[in-house]
């Protein structure tokens, strides 16, 4: 019972970070225009504080492997890690949406999770997101969504964003 306590309450932890770092990820493509990608990013936490590292490169999909590499670094030296970046959701449909994903791992987590949020562009290019964000938890190569999960925790963290005030305006369609 209180190892899936623990587990619960890292998780609450690591949401917490994944809704700060959802928030960068939103500011800095509201601020951009259709066709403009976010750097996909890192937030790392660690004995030393918060940094934040970007990985700028060629290609978005180069820039999102160079991420993934350093990851594996801070896990292994048990620094907790939230990595922003931005991409396409495939909907049953078969059509692409785009999408803010926020992958997060902290000490005392066996697997990482994602946070999903879907988003579009209203006519003055500000973005505006569609549903409510999604969560998956990450077995190996494979991912399987989560049904019952504290949205509160990422809802706390977005309020400890300097840009949190702007959730309300993106969630309105």
């Amino acid at each position: 019972m209180f190892g899936s306590l623990f587990r619960f309450s890292v998780l609450n932890e690591a949401l917490e970070l994944a809704g700060f770092v959802l928030v960068h990820c939103a500011a800095i493509a509201d601020a951009n225009r259709a066709g403009e990608l976010i750097c996909p990013f890192a937030v790392l936490e660690g004995d030393d504080g918060r940094q934040v590292v970007d990985f700028e490169s060629e290609t978005q999909e180069e820039a999102v492997s160079k991420g993934w590499a350093s990851l594996g670094e801070a896990k292994s030296n048990n620094v907790s890690w939230a990595f922003g970046r931005e991409g396409l959701y495939r909907e049953p449909d078969g059509n692409a949406v785009d999408v803010l994903t926020v992958s997060v791992w902290m000490s005392g987590m066996k697997e990482h999770y994602s946070v999903l949020q879907r988003f579009g562009r209203r006519e003055d290019q500000a973005i505006y997101f569609i549903g409510a964000p999604e969560l998956l938890k990450h077995k190996g190569e494979s991912a399987e969504p989560v049904e019952r999960w504290n949205e509160k925790a990422i809802e706390r963290g977005v309020v400890n964003h300097p840009k949190g005030s702007m959730w309300p305006q993106w969630r309105t369609q």
